[in-house]
């Protein structure tokens, strides 16, 4: 997202008005050793009137727990859609219902530089897991009635490293942004049940190495 970069350099140029030749200590940039972040970006996109769509991050809420030059983070999202359509067209009548359940899930550790009094620079590596399973299920009433189930599950895990860039508006807002290089291993398996007869399919994985550029801003508060 754009303005995600231009955000950045934003605060690069705030950040150098307060910047001054003392050294400043990660105890002095965090005051607190608890932070909660909140996906800030589709807000921020819809109030610019930008495209709030581009928001490639899975993950919703951040935590993360300060140790002096280390930090603990971690951060999750859950998504759950049931729906439940009919149709009745030209005497055939079908109802459709759909469920789905999807959860990510990381957790990792990262370092810290101190930039200037309201800049923080971070790297680290995080651990991330993924489940998901869903079910579609089509009732055909016509005729002597036909019921498809179909079902998938899946699993995946993956790991890589990161770099943050974090920007101190109080001592209990900050702003920041992220670049990761993720490597993820995934399986998944599927089974359609046709009145009431199930046929497995075969298992299917994937394997993928994906570069996320800070397109993705958060809004953490700390206590």
């Amino acid at each position: 997202m754009r303005y995600i970069y231009v955000f950045i350099v934003l605060l690069a140029g705030v950040s150098g008005t307060f910047a001054q030749e003392k050294q400043y200590a990660i105890k002095d940039f965090y005051l607190y050793k608890n932070e909660l972040g909140i996906n800030v970006t589709n807000v921020i996109g819809n109030l610019l009137s930008l495209n709030p769509n581009t928001d490639d991050s899975p993950y919703g809420v951040t935590f993360r727990r300060h140790f002096g030059k280390y930090s603990f983070r971690s951060a999750f999202n859950f998504s759950v859609k049931n729906t439940r359509t009919q149709d009745f067209f030209q005497n055939n009548f079908i109802e459709r219902k759909l469920n789905i359940f999807n959860a990510d899930l990381r957790a990792g550790l990262e370092w810290h530089l101190v930039l200037s009094k309201r800049m923080m620079f971070s790297y680290g590596f995080d651990v991330l897991a993924n489940y998901g399973k869903g079910q579609s299920e089509i009732l055909d009433f016509n005729f002597n009635g036909t019921t498809f189930i179909n079902k998938i599950n899946n699993i995946g895990v993956g790991t890589g490293p990161m770099v943050r860039l974090e920007f101190k508006l109080s001592d209990r807002i900050f702003f920041s942004s992220e670049c990761s290089l993720y490597g993820f291993y995934s399986n998944s398996t599927q089974s359609l049940i046709t009145n009431g007869v199930e046929t497995d399919e075969p298992d299917k994985s994937t394997t993928n190495v994906d570069l996320k550029l800070p397109q993705t801003l958060f809004l953490n508060i700390a206590f």
